[in-house]
């Protein structure tokens, strides 16, 4: 059995995120939800996610902003998949999609759940 993961999701528009967050949660895996893009980057300081899901579009700090500070603070272990309701080829061509692993349309937990990480065991946090 594939063990499971630490999830953040990040989106402005709180019912995606949130129905997001319950399919994720239904499927086993420690989820965070968060509407605004400081709080996110809060919460990731404690929480340590493996998998973050962040929307492009988001006021203030927008997606990019937040994958490359995350990026930067937990390396190229983590997980990152920008997800949008518009068509991810505008965003691609502009290059500042190179710093996420998978790009997506707003799509469904399947869809998402088949980029996360494949291993065998447990994933509580490290302690130390």
């Amino acid at each position: 059995m594939d063990a499971k993961c630490r999830v953040l999701i990040l989106d402005d528009n709180a019912d995606v995120a949130d129905s997001l967050g319950q399919g994720m949660s239904l499927e086993g895996h420690d989820v965070r939800v968060c509407y605004a893009a400081i709080d996110a980057l809060r919460v990731a300081e404690t929480f340590k996610p493996e998998v973050c899901i962040l929307d492009i579009g988001l006021p203030k700090f927008d997606g990019h902003q937040v994958a490359k500070a995350l990026r930067a603070k937990y390396g190229p272990g983590l997980v990152l998949i920008a997800m949008s309701g518009r068509a991810m080829p505008e965003y691609i061509a502009t290059g500042r999609m190179a710093v996420f692993d998978h790009y997506l349309k707003r799509g469904g937990t399947a869809e998402l759940l088949a980029l996360f990480p494949k291993r065998q065991g447990s994933t509580s946090p490290e302690t130390g």
